[in-house]
This record gives structure tokens, sequence and C-alpha cells, in this order.
């Protein structure tokens, strides 16, 4: 019994010695444990068949030669052979716990480092993505067991290569690539514009590549300021301009209000402005917000271009003339005495062509 597991131990340390030479990557050590206990347990369940086997032959032929005074010592040795079958059963038992309780490891290192399974694409060959202009735009795309591939962004009308990685490949710096949770590799469009809707691809660098398109749609709303591009109010009146948005996916956060250049505020002696979101279009099909701008007792100096300026849609623009009431009055009156005297050069030209004409006839 004591040689049987000498041979074994032997063994065992012969085996771990080949395979500890061999170069590993760096989930072989986890690896040659699964091996070791392999080849363990099947060097012991062969040598414990084949113990068995020759103990039960000796015990034969001792009985037949030697009658019954030998066939006690042969009874000894059968139970040693057993015990020893015995023990080496246990620690086959043992042996092959460990090695059930690394395979699932084994299988999990491989699918964490992708030596043993290819890249693949998580959703939809194709998918689409609808933006509002001037917002964020995200394309999404999910890679299992990337391993040591490369994920890339291509823009298609051009075949453009936005993105290898993490790393941009176009000197528009409202591209981006985000390695999120869940192995997402994502497209981050900054500050959408209208001329970046069309299709992209996410391509992973497999033989053949393993790719996913995304279709962008982007929404450009419609933003008006109600009435007359040029309008003339009389001084001291309130003037009331509604900025209307239409189209959009959400309200705009706020609309701002330009005199010129010069940004008015919200709330001052002269000049307020009002927001009111999510009001019912008259067709009854979506949406609308409107951005009034309230000017109390016009003068003469709030003459000019006046800007609506919506957070997510683009601005419109109205002109607005204030006539001061009595350079008006004077200016009709002083050309009063001017049209009387064309009126009656008028009248007294056609009287002198009657004249001429009868004398004529006569």
């Amino acid at each position: 019994m004591g040689l049987y597991l000498q041979k074994n131990r032997s063994k065992m340390r012969i085996a771990s010695a080949r395979i500890g030479a061999m170069p590993t990557p760096s989930i072989c050590p986890h690896l040659a444990q699964l091996l070791i206990g392999g080849i363990l347990y099947m060097t012991i369940a062969s040598q414990t068949q084949t113990t068995a086997t020759a103990t039960a032959t000796v015990a034969a032929t001792t009985f037949d030669e030697s009658g019954v005074d030998t066939l006690s010592s042969v009874s000894a040795s059968s139970s040693a052979a057993a015990s020893a079958s015995a023990a080496a059963s246990a620690f086959s038992a043992v042996a092959a716990a460990q090695v059930s309780a690394l395979v699932p490891e084994a299988n999990a290192l491989s699918d964490t480092t992708g030596v043993l399974v290819e890249p693949y694409l998580d959703g939809f060959a194709s998918s689409n993505v609808t933006t509002q202009i001037g917002t964020h735009a995200y394309l999404p795309c999910r890679v299992k067991q990337l391993g040591n591939k490369s994920v890339s962004w291509i823009r298609l009308r051009d075949g453009h290569i936005l993105t290898v990685d993490r790393a941009v490949f176009i000197a528009d710096q409202r591209f981006l690539a985000l390695k999120q949770p869940d192995k997402y590799w994502t497209l981050q469009i900054k500050y959408v514009q209208e001329r970046d809707r069309g299709t992209y691809e996410c391509q992973v660098s497999t033989e053949p590549k393993v790719s996913a398109r995304v279709q962008l749609q982007v929404v450009v709303p419609r933003t008006e300021i109600l009435g007359e591009p040029d309008r003339y109010v009389k001084a001291g009146s309130n003037v009331v301009l509604r900025c209307i948005v239409r189209g959009a996916l959400e309200p705009p956060t706020f609309i701002m209000w330009y005199h010129g250049a010069e940004q008015l505020a919200a709330d001052s002696r002269r000049h307020r402005t009002q927001l009111d979101p999510n009001l019912p279009e008259a067709s009854g099909e979506g949406q609308s917000t409107i951005g009034s701008l309230i000017i109390e007792s016009a003068k003469k100096r709030d003459t000019g271009n006046y800007t609506c300026s919506p957070s997510n849609s683009p601005s419109a623009t109205v002109t607005l003339n204030i006539i001061n009431g009595e350079s008006s009055a004077s200016a009709v009156t002083s050309a009063a005495p001017i049209t009387r005297a064309y009126t009656l050069c008028t009248l007294a030209l056609l009287l002198s062509v009657l004249v001429i004409g009868s004398g004529r006839g006569t």
C-alpha cells in the first residue's frame, strides 16, 4: 500500500512539473489545476481497478496451492487491498469534486477573456434614434465577449471613421465614444445639427466583421413671431410680441428675447416675458410653446429688431416701428394745403382744356 501511494505521488509530481513547464496565459493556473485533477482522477481510477484484479488473482492461486492454512493470509491481503481500494475511491471522489468545482470557473474565465468565444452584438442589426436639433444624441452598440477586439463607429454617407474604441478620428469635437456599463459602446454627438442625420455603423474587428447600423433622425422645430414682420405702433401704447415654437419633441426650457444685440431682462420696469408651454395646436396635432414679450408704454427708442431665441429651436425676428403721435399729426396737417393746391391746379388745367376745345369747335 505504501509503495502504491508513493508511486501515485511521484506521478502527480511529474504531471505537475510537465504542466508547470508549459507557457500559459493569465487563466492557465486555473486550467492547470483542472488538468492535474483530471490526470490524477484517471490515474487513481485505473490503478485501483488494476490492484483489485491482481489481489483477486493472487487469492485464487494461493487457495489452490496451499489449502486452508494459506487462506487466512490471502483474506488479510484481500482486506488490505479492499481498504486501499476504499481509500483510493474516497480520494478519487474528492479529486472529482475539485475538478467539478473548477469547471464553471474555467468556463467563466474563458467567457470573460474572450479566449474561447468570439465577440457578438446583443440587439438588432438596425435601430433608430430620434433627437432634436441642438440636443445631444446617443447611438448605442452593445458588444459581448469583446476580448482584445476593437469597436469602431463609421458614418456611412461619407465612409468616415469617427472613433476606434475611445480614440476619435474626426476634427469635429462634438463626436465622442463612451464605454458605458453593461458592455455598451455608445457614440455621443453633442449639439446635434440637421446635417448629422443619416446612418451610422458600429463595427467589431473580427473576421468577418460583426456590425450593426443606427439610423439618426433629427427633428427641427419651427419658430415664428405671430403677425406681420414689420409692425407700426403708436407711441405710448402697450406692445405684445408672441413667439411660437411648433413641432418640438420637448418644450423649450426658456425663450430669450433680444432688442438688436441687447438681451432683454425677463422682468424689468418696462419689459416682461412670459412662457406658456404645452399648448394644444389648433389642428389637433401635437403641442406648441408660446413665449411673449410685453413692452409697456412704448417709446421712440423702442424702435428696432426684436428676436426670440428658444433654447432648442431656431430664432425668429420682427421689426417694430414706434410712431410719435404729434409728429404724425403735424405731418398730416402740413401736407393738407399742398394737397388742396394740387387739386385746384388740376381742375384749372382741365377747365383750360375744355375751353380751348370748345373754341376750336365754333
